[in-house]
C-alpha cells in the first residue's frame, strides 16, 4: 500500500464532500432511528461512559444486525477511503451514532480519540458521517489541523466529571468548523484535536462515526482486545 495522503498528513483531517449516495444515507439514517425508536432505561444513554442521556447519545456496537450498515461501513468505498488516508485498509475496530438532542445538545470537548484508548497504539482514523446537514448552529465537528510527522503525539488530557468527557486542549484556537452537507464524511486521525459544538435547533443533529486501525486493538498486558478486529478488504 502507498503511503497515507500527504495532505491529510500535514492537516491531520480531510473533508469529503456529498461522499455518499442517496441510499446509503438512507441506510444509516434507517439504522440510526430503529436505535432511537428502542426502550430505553438509562436515561436515553447514559451507559456509555461519555453519554448525556438525551442531550448526547451514544448507540454503539450495533452494525451486526443491520446488513446494509455493515456491507457500507466494511465495504470497498469506506476501504479506499481508509487506505488513503490511514496507508492501510486496517480493521474496523470502532462504531457508533452520536446523537445530540434538539435545543439542548451538549457540546463535546476539544480531545484526541487517542486518550481515550489508554494505553500505547498506533495512530488510528476516524471516519465522521453527516447524517444531517451539519452547521454551527447544530453542533458542527471544529478540528485543529495538526501536523502528524512533526506533532505525532498524545496529549495532556484532564477529566471533566460535570460534562463527562476528556478535555485535552486549554488555548484560544477556535478551531476550522467543519460545515457540510448530509452525506459528507470528515476524516481524521485519532491524534488531530476537534470539538462539537452545542446543538441549539429544534431538530436533531445525528451523525455516524466508525474508526479503523492498523492493527487490532490490544491491551499490552491483559491481552484484551479493544471492540471488533474486523479486517477490511483491500481495495482494487
Amino acid at each position: 500500500m502507498p503511503a497515507p495522503d500527504q495532505s491529510f498528513m500535514k492537516n491531520g483531517y480531510a473533508v469529503l464532500p456529498n461522499a455518499l449516495t442517496d441510499a446509503e444515507l438512507t441506510t444509516l439514517r434507517d439504522a440510526c432511528q430503529v436505535l432511537l425508536d428502542e426502550p430505553v432505561d438509562d436515561g436515553g444513554g447514559d451507559r456509555h461512559k461519555i453519554g448525556l442521556g438525551t442531550a448526547r447519545r451514544f448507540l454503539a456496537h450495533r452494525h451486526e444486525e443491520f446488513a446494509e450498515l455493515s456491507e457500507l461501513i466494511l465495504g470497498e468505498k469506506i476501504a479506499r477511503i481508509v487506505a488513503k488516508h490511514l496507508g492501510t485498509p486496517g480493521y474496523l475496530f470502532n462504531e457508533q451514532f452520536v446523537v445530540k438532542g434538539s435545543g439542548t445538545g451538549a457540546s463535546f470537548a476539544w480531545h484526541q480519540d487517542s486518550a481515550y484508548v489508554g494505553y500505547e497504539h498506533k495512530p488510528y482514523l476516524s471516519v465522521w458521517i453527516a447524517l444531517d446537514d451539519t452547521t454551527i448552529e447544530n453542533g458542527c465537528v471544529y478540528i485543529i489541523p495538526r501536523d502528524l510527522e512533526t506533532n505525532p503525539g498524545i496529549d495532556h488530557h484532564e477529566w471533566v466529571e460535570e460534562s463527562r468527557e476528556l478535555n485535552g486542549y486549554f488555548g484560544d484556537d477556535e478551531g476550522e468548523a467543519m460545515t457540510c452537507p448530509a452525506g459528507s464524511i470528515v476524516v481524521f486521525s485519532s491524534l488531530t484535536l476537534h470539538r462539537s459544538g452545542p446543538n441549539t435547533t429544534d431538530a436533531l443533529r445525528r451523525a455516524y462515526l466508525c474508526q479503523y486501525s492498523a492493527e487490532p486493538l490490544v491491551h499490552p498486558e491483559t491481552g484484551e482486545q479493544k471492540r471488533f478486529a474486523k479486517p477490511m478488504p483491500v481495495p482494487a
